[in-house]
């Protein structure tokens, strides 16, 4: 049951990458990481009048300590995809898995077999080949890409980031409930991102009336991924959770082509497909 939960995921961030991108067009990259957490948090807050409150210290740290980090995670997400094609920034993220290697066995206790290693791997890989350009042979290229395009720094940043804290989101389930986490870790994020719009002066109601539809759709389908995100990490490895949750940058390329005119889509199927792989991997063996 943990797949479908683990692979639904990927596609409601992919679709959320689309909208946020669309909406970076007239929107500052703050208001819209304002509204990634917003709306969550208005949609998950009224079921805390019917589900038994359990505040003990282990979840208080986790979401302090994950809220806080994905506070940090949340800008510079929006603001990485605001300064690129969201299939070139997006796939940064499949390095998430490899950072967790170093992280879960401290964090959590937990480490991949060797299979699940192979697949983690080859999802990073195909991350590496999505931002390839064969044509050009510069095999560098996808290194040097991220000293020189922000969007990709900024990318990458947010995936140590998140690779610490998928970590403490699975100590805070563990030590009450899905839902109860979910309510309050956004509740702390939505207020983290709320001071630093307002001490910013990022406010702009004119800009939220003109891609408000957008911004919407950016915190729904963000719902959705919170949902569908803590209830795998519930059920298998946090490893492999956060691998399958990466190829929402195989997604990305496609979406990305189909519904922002991005291109080469041809160089970055290669990428796509060994990612492919090391899902399969992680799934079958």
């Amino acid at each position: 049951m943990w797949v479908l939960f683990a692979v639904l995921n990927p596609m409601s961030d992919a679709a959320r990458n689309v909208f946020s991108k669309r909406a970076s067009y007239n929107a500052d990259p703050l208001l819209i990481s304002w509204f990634n957490n917003l709306v969550p948090m208005l949609l998950f807050l009224p079921f805390v009048f019917f589900i038994d409150l359990d505040f003990n210290y282990d979840f208080i740290e986790a979401v302090v300590i994950s809220g806080t980090i994905n506070v940090a995670a949340v800008v510079l997400y929006h603001r990485a995809i605001s300064r690129g094609d969201v299939s070139v920034v997006v796939p940064i993220l499949s390095f998430t898995p490899l950072f967790l290697l170093i992280w879960s066995p401290f964090l959590v206790g937990e480490f991949p077999d060797i299979t699940g290693i192979i697949g983690i791997l080859l999802v990073v890989s195909g991350s590496y080949l999505l931002n390839l350009n064969l044509k050009k042979r510069d095999y560098l290229a996808p290194i040097k890409g991220v000293f020189v395009n922000k969007g990709t720094r900024y990318m990458l940043i947010v995936a140590v980031i998140l690779s610490i804290s998928a970590n403490f989101d699975k100590l805070g389930i563990e030590s009450s409930s899905i839902l109860q986490y979910i309510i309050f870790v956004n509740l702390y994020i939505t207020a983290g991102t709320t001071m630093i719009l307002f001490a910013k002066r990022k406010f702009l109601p004119e800009q939220i009336r003109r891609e408000y539809k957008n911004l919407l759709l950016v915190g729904f389908l963000t719902t959705l991924a919170f949902i569908f995100h803590m209830k795998a990490l519930s059920l298998t490895l946090v490893a492999y959770v956060i691998s399958i949750k990466r190829t929402s940058g195989m997604m990305s390329v496609f979406l990305g082509y189909f519904f922002l005119n991005e291109t080469h889509l041809k160089e970055r199927l290669l990428g796509s497909t060994v990612m492919l792989l090391g899902v399969l991997f992680i799934l079958l063996f």
